[in-house]
């Protein structure tokens, strides 16, 4: 990773919890090709790594992500165009379909593939101040980044319609109302509550939360689809060393101290 690329993305431990900060305020960390090339490429490896058992994705400067970066939007350069998409895309199949929890920690803005990182994440809190917009009808555009398939499951379809096709702004009251925002709270609180939540998830055993992931990012819309998946993934879950560990956790009442394994 270049110096420039990793001063655009911030990086640090909070032990078992990655906390990941878009750093590009004078842009409100709108994805330009370096912030979104970095966001790909930690979010991947961050999925592969044994000791990251959370992430926490936040903004700099008081913005979350105002979407992406429109000098880099040209209707001459269809190539260039679905270059820039597919990496976006990979970001939210990390932050969808990925082994690790993601909390989104929301401050300022998140308009157009921002809201769609928000929406994509696993908890999203939305400080007092935060505006969340599927803003891309306003461009003459049409929703990107997963948006059509993660709004619908936290708002419903109706609610996630009207939102794309007026591309209004709401609120964090209104996003905690409609089910895009899981809680709120007063910005000062935003990193430390995100941080409390990621700790609780990474206490999950990871090859089952995982597993959870995995199957909500297929799809549950039918039974026999769920059940298909319970029958491909259970027999699994009951041969690691997680599910021995929970059951004897279990049986001496103790917490339990999963290996991923």
């Amino acid at each position: 990773m270049s110096t420039e690329t990793a001063d655009i993305l911030l990086e640090h431990r909070e032990g078992p919890v990655t906390v990941l900060t878009l750093n590009d305020p004078t842009r409100r960390n709108a994805l330009s090709m370096d912030l979104r090339i970095a966001l790909r490429d930690r979010m991947q490896a961050l999925g592969a790594a044994d000791d990251c058992r959370a992430i926490v994705l936040a903004g700099a400067g008081g913005a979350f992500c105002a979407g992406g970066d429109l000098s880099a939007m040209r209707g001459d350069d269809p190539a260039g165009s679905r270059i820039r998409l597919g990496i976006v895309q990979d970001i939210i199949r990390a932050v969808a379909a990925g082994p690790c929890p993601v909390v989104a920690a929301v401050e300022g803005p998140a308009f157009g593939a921002g809201m769609a990182l928000a929406a994509a994440s696993d908890h999203v809190i939305a400080a007092e101040g935060a505006r969340f917009s599927a803003s891309f009808a306003r461009l003459g555009l049409m929703p990107d980044a997963g948006l059509m398939w993660s709004l619908p499951q936290r708002v419903g379809a109706a609610r996630a319609r009207a939102l794309m096709l007026s591309g209004r702004e709401i609120d964090h009251a209104e996003a905690l109302a409609l089910g895009l925002a899981d809680e709120t709270c007063a910005p000062a609180s935003l990193l430390p509550l995100a941080l409390e939540r990621a700790v609780e998830l990474a206490r999950g055993a990871p090859l089952a939360l995982a597993q959870v992931k995995a199957d909500f990012a297929r799809g549950t819309d039918s039974l026999e689809a769920v059940l298909a998946m319970e029958r491909d993934g259970q027999p699994l879950l009951f041969g690691s060393a997680d599910f021995a560990e929970g059951l004897a956790a279990f049986r001496a009442r103790r917490a339990a101290e999963f290996s991923g394994k």
